[in-house]
């Protein structure tokens, strides 16, 4: 073999090395001809360590094909892992986790929970090319309200009397498919909720997830995923890990006390902070629906509140005022 010859041997090597490299680079797991999310192996080091805390390799390759077959990213807060561990006694006659040697909480025998939310469930529905609508509304007690099941068929009047709210109703077309329809229970889906300020708040947007939740779930043949809008609040994102917590009368040293207090702190701040854009809200005579749209599309910040962070709850506030005020908003979400 010559020198040349040679080179071209070591040069279509090198080739077909490139070629596979970039083929796995671009690999990824297909479902109905979409492409779906991949995860590096330190991505998916980092979800078992944060995300999907406590999960075993068996229900960690759940998560991680849950999150791919519907394009949903745990970074960003699109789908989530729960384990809801159990307190026991311990010797003491204190409540508490049982607990590793490293003093984290013992999830063994803990049975999972993979949620997303609504917002996940239209997402996976709005990927699909043959979804085509997503109608919803609440109903209230002075409405005038009929469904003809056979039919499928909905009739729905309202004044500007209507009364409490009763429930909701949901409607999901997709092409080659009859409509996907749903109604739902206000009260008992408020009453499994349990003490919860999104729904005490916003109860007609909440009941109306609901209802989508259920058209979107049969018509895209969703499975694997509840989403918090059925589920109490303690499945919710914002169910904080028992990690994260310790008995009060158990011994803290300075520098925990401060934590916890600053997080008080931090949370009361918050909260005082969401109350005001409500506040602005009920000023402005906004809609929900209005409201969210806003954020999403004017101000450029996700429509799922509980993820804001204080300084966006001050892009929010600051974006009403000037409406309150009359004031051009045209370059806020600049």
């Amino acid at each position: 073999m010559t020198e040349q010859d040679a080179n071209i041997e070591e040069t279509n090597v090198q080739d077909t090395d490139l070629q596979e490299t970039e083929k796995l680079k671009n690999e990824v797991a297909k479902t109905n001809g979409t492409s779906l999310l991949q995860f590096t192996d330190e991505k998916i080091a980092v979800i078992r360590n944060t995300v999907a805390k406590g999960a075993t390799n068996d229900e960690l390759e759940m998560f991680i094909h849950l999150a791919q077959r519907y394009q949903l990213d745990p970074f960003l807060k699109e789908i989530w892992f729960i384990k809801r561990a159990k307190k026991i006694k311990d010797s003491n006659g204190n409540w508490d986790y049982k607990r590793l040697p490293s003093g984290e909480v013992d999830y063994t025998g803990v049975d999972p929970i993979i949620m997303t939310s609504r917002d996940g469930y239209v997402k996976v529905a709005q990927s699909d090319p043959d979804y085509e609508e997503l109608s919803s509304f609440e109903i209230r007690q002075k409405d005038k309200f009929s469904f003809n099941p056979m039919t499928k068929e909905i009739h729905h009047e309202i004044g500007s009397d209507r009364g409490a709210i009763t429930g909701a109703w949901a409607i999901c077309r997709k092409k080659g498919r009859e409509p996907a329809v749903a109604l739902v229970d206000f009260n008992e889906y408020k009453n499994a909720a349990g003490k919860n300020n999104v729904w005490d708040n916003y109860p007609s947007a909440m009941i109306k997830k609901v209802a989508e939740v259920l058209v979107l779930k049969r018509q895209f043949n969703i499975n694997g995923l509840v989403t918090e809008e059925e589920m109490p609040k303690q499945y919710s994102f914002e169910y904080d890990d028992p990690n994260l917590k310790r008995l009060e009368n158990r011994p803290q040293n300075q520098d925990n006390v401060i934590d916890q207090e600053e997080k008080e702190k931090l949370k009361k701040e918050w909260l005082q902070a969401m109350e005001e854009v409500k506040s602005l809200m009920d000023d402005l005579g906004m809609a929900v629906d209005e409201f969210e749209a806003i954020v999403q599309f004017d101000l450029k910040i996700t429509s799922d509140r509980k993820h804001w962070t204080l300084d966006e709850i001050k892009k929010v506030s600051d974006h009403l005022k000037k409406r309150l005020d009359g004031v051009d908003t045209t370059s806020d979400g600049n």
